[in-house]
């Protein structure tokens, strides 16, 4: 048996392992594209027999295979994932949320130099794209996939348009053998690649056009994806320093200002100037939450209900985003409530919002009310656990809750103590919150 009859024998055996890989893969791409409002299709596969045979078949004319590692290590495609693109222009959103949720191995653009051995004079530059090379994190799998993490996943990334044209090209020229296309069928190819390419500049134009729309109405935004590409506008031009928007969960931010009727360019504005769009910590979507939460502890009901909602429809959703972060499930609720009451009082002792600036540790230094070093670190501790509630993937441990709230009935006694007016704001606050 031939080296390659080998590696294809070894490669029927562990094929499902690459589509799963490739699956896991997409799930993550898909999931993420969503919820940060970019629109693309998402599609995965393991690579096909046939097909495996024929391109190793045409490489080891090349590379002489020793052995089946040695085919392993060359074909870096078994477990492919496509990222076709409604809008081209969002390629730079793309290619920065694949470098957060992935460990980049390698990219390689497309076009390349030009192929003098193609046997047309070809007018336009062809296939355009990026592919990357990458490895899932081992953070992101559960404990039976975590052998997966050190196999390599194609991803590519291009348009709608030229990844449609991309499979006819390939399926008529390089599943052909050479010279069995006349000079008319290249042709034609090369006149259809041309249309993708001016159908990628009309793509381009239509996505500003709606951007210009969403800037001068004063209609609600229409989805998140209007939302999400308003804030990636905002950031931009209130960046200089040229980073990436990190725009975070856009779906259940705009399912919360819906509810709150917060969801224009006008009413979202004055809370957007109180972020920091410079904070590489928070995303602009849990920044914006915070401001208007700080403003009014009431709409804390509100934003559970989106996360509640936008889990319904989530196919991607983790489920504890379907509950209730009021209820009294490992000690949440009261958790919850205990934190309201201390975000509440602490904000009018300052006397301006707390803790708008995406800058927890900061805003806690405006504090001057006799909580010593010692509290202000617990403070900001307790605050990652409401972090982790509110915009986590997974609960606190009811351990963590539990001496979380404590602390925080501590707290409240202390600053009740400290002032009338402040036992009185505190009393009124305990009073009204009877969340579910």
């Amino acid at each position: 048996m031939s080296i390659i009859d080998q590696f294809l024998e070894d490669y029927k055996q562990h094929m499902d392992r690459y589509e799963r890989l490739a699956q896991l893969c997409a799930i993550q791409c898909e999931s993420g594209l969503r919820r940060n409002g970019l629109r693309a299709l998402v599609t995965y596969r393991a690579k096909r027999l046939d097909s495996l045979l024929e391109k190793v078949t045409s490489r080891n004319a090349e590379k002489n295979y020793q052995s089946i590692d040695e085919i392993y290590e060359d074909i870096v495609d078994l477990a492919g994932v496509r990222i076709a693109l409604y809008f081209p222009g969002d390629r730079t959103e793309v290619d920065a949320f694949i470098r957060s949720q992935f460990i980049v191995e390698h990219v390689k653009n497309f076009p390349e130099d030009i192929d003098y051995t193609y046997p047309y004079p070809k007018r336009f530059s062809g296939y355009s794209a990026r592919h990357y090379r990458i490895r899932l994190k081992p953070s992101t799998l559960a404990p039976e996939d975590q052998h997966l993490a050190n196999l390599l996943v194609e991803l590519q990334v291009g348009s709608v348009l030229m990844h449609s044209w991309a499979e006819v090209e390939h399926d008529l020229v390089y599943k052909n053998r050479p010279g069995q296309l006349s000079y008319e069928e290249y042709a034609i190819l090369d006149e259809l690649n041309g249309l993708m390419h001016a159908g990628e500049v009309a793509l381009e134009r239509l996505q500003e056009a709606v951007k210009r729309r969403i800037q001068t109405e004063s209609q609600p935004f229409s989805n998140h994806y209007e939302l999400s590409a308003y804030l990636y506008d905002y950031l931009r031009q209130n960046n200089p320093e040229g980073r990436e928007p990190f725009i975070g969960r856009a779906d259940i931010l705009f399912r919360f200002l819906q509810i709150i009727g917060l969801d224009t360019v006008k009413d979202l504005e004055p809370y957007l100037r109180k972020c920091n769009p410079r904070a590489q910590n928070k995303p602009i979507a849990e920044q914006i939450v915070d401001v208007i939460l700080a403003q009014n502890e009431e709409f804390y009901a509100a934003y559970n209900r989106a996360r509640q909602e936008i889990s319904r429809t989530d196919p991607f959703g983790s489920p504890h985003e379907a509950v209730s972060y009021f209820s009294d499930k490992r000690g949440l609720g009261l958790f919850m409530r205990q934190w309201i009451a201390v975000e509440t009082i602490l904000s009018d002792i300052v006397g301006s919002v707390l803790f708008s600036s995406g800058d927890f540790a900061a805003s806690l230094q405006q504090i001057r009310n006799g909580l010593d070093g010692d509290t202000l670190a617990e403070l900001e501790h307790v605050h990652r656990l409401r972090d982790q509630i509110l915009y986590g993937d997974h609960w606190p441990s009811e351990e963590e809750l539990t001496r979380a709230g404590r602390f925080l009935q501590k707290l409240l006694q202390k600053l009740a103590k400290h002032s009338p007016d402040v036992e009185h704001s505190l009393r009124e606050y305990l009073d009204r919150a009877e969340y579910h």
